[in-house]
């Protein structure tokens, strides 16, 4: 054989064994991210309403991110409102926390995916007025209005108007602050927590260590607010695909909304070290066998 032939055979082999490579790695979908894997949403520095004061508030949000790998989706928000909510007289608890966090698949707005049932959302304000009995993520959701009994807004609109009266400037992160997505008019329609829904996982809580960890920098926008809270849960609970997320105050004192989406998860294991040695010792006898083939129909 001379070497033009053994080099051909080496060649081949080479190939086959690149290209079983390829083949048996698991591949991971690559999103567009906007800093080091997670996705932000910063809201307006100005909008959040307590008392009489109109931006930097116990009620000012500034940001929320999202991050996800194969299996689980990170949740970070930035805000100056504690787990442990707003001591507030006029509210009917004495308390205002945070409404709930929604999830919008649909393509649809935010009243029409409601009165479809196909909201998911998670309660993970476990002190809040949520019409579900514990913290969680849930599917099948319908929401519900709570402004009414946290001395809160009546809508959207009048949110939006004494901000905007006191020079400060409504937001809602990723939305306009008048998209319609959300129904900015009439009497007590901020649809802010959840009403039904049918529980599909568990949240666990992160702390700020892990956050930075995962990657988390709030700071990078001058989302600097005295709370940061992060949860995670599996994606399972989830569809992939595009989606609106958002969450209100209970008294929607201030609001965000991030547009994101969810990867689908690979339903293929990475292949056990024996199997990948198996598969390419078999690839590689396949590939000199073509070679030699080759070769002999040259000679022929």
């Amino acid at each position: 054989m001379n070497s033009t032939n053994k080099n051909s055979i080496y060649s081949t082999c080479s190939v086959a064994v690149f290209c079983a490579i390829i083949a048996i790695q698991p591949q991971k979908a690559t999103a567009a991210t906007l800093s080091n894997g997670w996705n932000y949403a910063i809201d307006s520095f100005s909008d959040g309403v307590t008392g009489p004061q109109i931006g930097g508030g116990e009620f000012e949000f500034y940001g929320i991110a999202v991050k996800e790998t194969s299996d689980t989706a990170f949740i970070a928000i930035n805000s100056n409102l504690s787990l442990a909510g707003y001591a507030d007289s006029a509210a009917l608890r004495g308390n205002i926390n945070y409404g709930d966090l929604f999830f919008n698949f649909s393509g649809q707005n935010f009243n029409t995916a409601n009165a479809n049932n196909s909201l998911f959302a998670v309660r993970f304000a476990e002190g809040n007025d949520s019409g579900v009995a514990t913290t969680g993520v849930y599917s099948n959701v319908t929401a519900k209005n709570v402004t009414k009994t946290n001395s809160g807004f009546s809508n959207l609109n009048q949110f939006n108007t004494v901000v905007a009266s006191q020079g400060g400037t409504p937001s809602m992160g990723d939305l306009a602050a008048t998209d319609p997505y959300f129904e900015q008019t009439g009497n007590w329609t901020v649809l802010n927590s959840i009403a039904t829904g049918t529980k599909v996982g568990e949240i666990n809580f992160l702390t700020p260590a892990t956050l930075t960890a995962l990657g988390l920098n709030f700071g990078q926008f001058n989302a600097v607010g005295s709370q940061t809270i992060g949860f995670s849960f599996n994606k399972s609970s989830m569809p992939s695909g595009s989606y609106i997320a958002n969450f209100l105050a209970e008294c929607a004192n201030d609001a965000i909304a991030i547009k994101s989406s969810f990867e689908a998860s690979s339903p293929e294991a990475v292949p056990e070290p024996s199997t990948w040695f198996a598969t390419l010792l078999g690839l590689s006898f396949l590939g000199m066998g073509v070679a030699k083939r080759k070769i002999k129909g040259k000679i022929a």
